[in-house]
């Protein structure tokens, strides 16, 4: 590798730096979408196809785990998938039609190749369904759409809205088949469902003079109005995505549009709500209109200040402070509307809460069988300080949204750029396990990591990985790498190879880079460079709000109480070992000679190195800390 006086010199000190679409193309599963805004300051960011992108390690496994479970039963049968749209049998939640079948849809196609399904029913099932589209192009029961909103049905008996949340789902999982197999039938069945919006949904659900039967609606649960029409702005937009037909894009903003002075906080589906939040930055991508943008990016400085988001990063089933329990399509809306935020902000605090959620609320979400669900939260007047033990692994929903989640994450875990002057850049996102490939203006590069085990040393605990970065012999690139926010300091180091009489010699030399926007960043990058990438940690003290406390200086035998405290340690929420997570409960931590936090290692531990038995447990992440030196 050669740096330039223009790009960063070499050092003998390591760095420390502290942070201030549906086409096919060959040999890949797809061409991953670009949106039209997904440019900053002069780039153009270049995402590989998730499909593409190798995932190793315990998170890729996880990722592998929660695909397996599509393949287990009760959803390993097509009657059981296509029970909500053609009523062969009563199963929960038969009357969301296209809730498990469009789900199941949606991810097994995304999550296969074109000539390989991920499950052995996913052909059948996508040739099955489209024979239930009613002539007015929705899903399910027969329904006189003009008739007053069914608000006295219980969720599992209401009409009306539970038929339009699933069809929301089922569009999405129609053209996800398109995308994947070609299939003509889904396209056309998902066209007809977008024309169903232009035709009927928008008109009869976005009119001012129905506000009042609206507004009844608007503050219910899984079958309200505002949980169930919005999340179909989504499917709009694919639609015009496909098709390029301006009236899909423009019913998407009318609803968009309504839908505002129903969108606030709290309110009873925190699914349903982040799921529209989501439509509004594709709105963005399309529009280019920052108003759409601006709605997203106020409501999460609202929902992160306010206590709707615990400190494990999670958001409860009901979009509130103090709901008791989670949901595991929640949890990945949140996760994917950080990413989407990140792809038109590039602000690296979207990607720091990313990560919390993936490895903390998520891991604690996931179930042992690989699904995703429902498990109880311990919750005061400031909200949640404790899971306590799962009580529902949701095959009706969590369990494909769950792995969804992580297949748009792989496509973020490195991200390719290129300026308008031809520089490229590398994004390196997560140190985790990957291979990503990237066309970056026609050249073909590729960034590998692997990551090691983090080591003690010292007060500090660094985490790391050994990063190659592969392209067109004499060519370079740029390699921007997130510094956490998690991250006491970070270092890089060059690995170079040379032959010898002797043998090979590999010599590691310190480099200096630059710092900014959250980034270091390593100019004039060499096809065929390698490094190790070290982020050393110390533990964090926050409070409830994710405001950094500081550690008080203290006198030999002096003590000091921290009510209500979160541990960090690297990505990791810390979190006690096991108790019956009912009350905040003290933790003694002593304080060193230097200052420095020494964690009590025989009570803390997180959800990352538990096993799967312990993960069911209860385990507090809030603490009265009581620190004495």
């Amino acid at each position: 590798m050669q740096l330039t006086r223009r790009t960063f010199l070499l050092a003998t000190a390591l760095l420390s730096a502290v942070r201030p679409d549906l086409l096919f193309a060959d040999g890949a599963s797809s061409v991953p979408f670009v949106p039209k805004t997904g440019a900053f300051g002069g780039e153009k960011l270049v995402f590989a196809a998730s499909n593409d992108v190798g995932w190793g390690g315990f998170l890729g496994a996880r990722y592998q785990k929660s695909l397996d479970r599509l393949s287990q039963e009760p959803i390993d049968k097509v009657d059981f998938v296509l029970a909500d749209v053609n009523f062969n049998q009563e199963r929960r939640f038969t009357n969301y039609s296209g809730d498990i079948s469009g789900r199941y849809i949606e991810i097994a196609s995304l999550a296969s190749r074109p000539d390989r399904p991920v499950t052995p029913i996913l052909p059948q099932v996508i040739d099955e369904i489209v024979q239930y589209q009613k002539p007015d192009g929705h899903f399910g029961r027969d329904v006189d759409w003009d008739k007053p909103i069914d608000i006295a049905g219980a969720t599992d008996k209401s009409l009306e809205m539970p038929i339009l949340w699933g069809n929301g789902r089922l569009i999405l999982g129609l053209f996800a088949a398109y995308e994947r197999f070609g299939n003509e039938k889904a396209l056309a069945a998902a066209i007809k469902m977008a024309d169903f919006y232009v035709n009927i949904v928008v008109k009869r659900f976005c009119d001012p003079a129905r506000m009042d039967e609206y507004k009844q609606q608007a503050a219910g649960y899984a079958a309200a109005y505002v949980t169930c029409v919005y999340h179909g702005i989504e499917g709009l937009v694919r639609a015009y995505r496909v098709t390029g037909e301006a009236k899909y894009l423009e019913t998407a903003k009318v609803m968009a549009d309504f839908h505002e002075q129903f969108d606030t906080l709290p309110v009873g589906h925190s699914h349903g709500s982040i799921s529209a939040h989501e439509a509004l930055i594709m709105l963005y991508e399309e529009t280019g209109d920052k108003k759409y943008l601006d709605r997203v990016a106020n409501r999460w400085t609202e929902a992160v200040s306010g206590g709707y988001v615990n400190p494990c990063g999670g958001v409860s089933e009901k979009y509130e402070v103090s709901y008791p329990s989670d949901e595991g399509c929640s949890e990945a809306d949140w996760m994917r509307l950080n990413l989407m935020l990140w792809r038109n902000t590039k602000e690296a605090k979207y990607l720091d809460f990313a990560e919390r959620m993936l490895y903390n609320a998520y891991q604690a979400n996931q179930w042992a069988t690989g699904g995703f669900g429902h498990r109880h939260l311990g919750v005061d007047d400031k909200g949640p300080f404790s899971w306590k033990p799962r009580y529902a692994e949701s095959y009706w929903c969590c369990s494909y949204h769950g792995p969804l989640g992580y297949y748009e994450l792989k496509e973020f875990l490195a991200v390719g750029a290129v300026g308008n002057d031809g520089q490229k850049t590398i994004y390196y996102n997560f140190p985790l396990e990957f291979d990503v490939p990237l066309d970056l203006d026609g050249e073909k590069w590729s960034v590998s990591s692997r990551p090691f085990e983090p080591k003690k040393e010292g007060a500090q605990t660094v985490f790391g990985a050994k990063v190659k970065v592969a392209g067109p012999q004499g060519k370079k690139v740029s390699l921007a790498i997130r510094i956490p926010d998690w991250a006491a300091n970070v270092s890089a180091s060059a690995s170079q190879t040379t032959q010898t009489s002797g043998g090979s010699v590999s010599v590691s030399t310190s480099i200096s880079v630059a710092v900014a926007n959250g980034r270091c960043v390593l100019g004039d990058v060499d096809a065929g460079s390698e490094f190790e990438i070290r982020f050393a940690a110390e533990p964090i003290l926050e409070d409830r709000r994710f405001n950094r406390v500081a550690v008080p200086t203290l006198e030999a035998g002096q003590t000091a109480t921290l009510p209500e405290t979160v541990l960090r340690l690297g990505p990791n929420v810390l979190v006690s070992k096991k108790n019956d997570g009912s009350a905040i409960e003290p933790l003694a931590v002593k304080v060193d000679a230097n200052g420095k936090l020494a964690l009590p290692a025989e009570s803390l531990t997180s959800v990352y190195e538990m096993t799967d038995a312990e993960r069911d447990g209860a385990h507090t992440f809030v603490f009265n800390v009581e620190l004495s030196k």
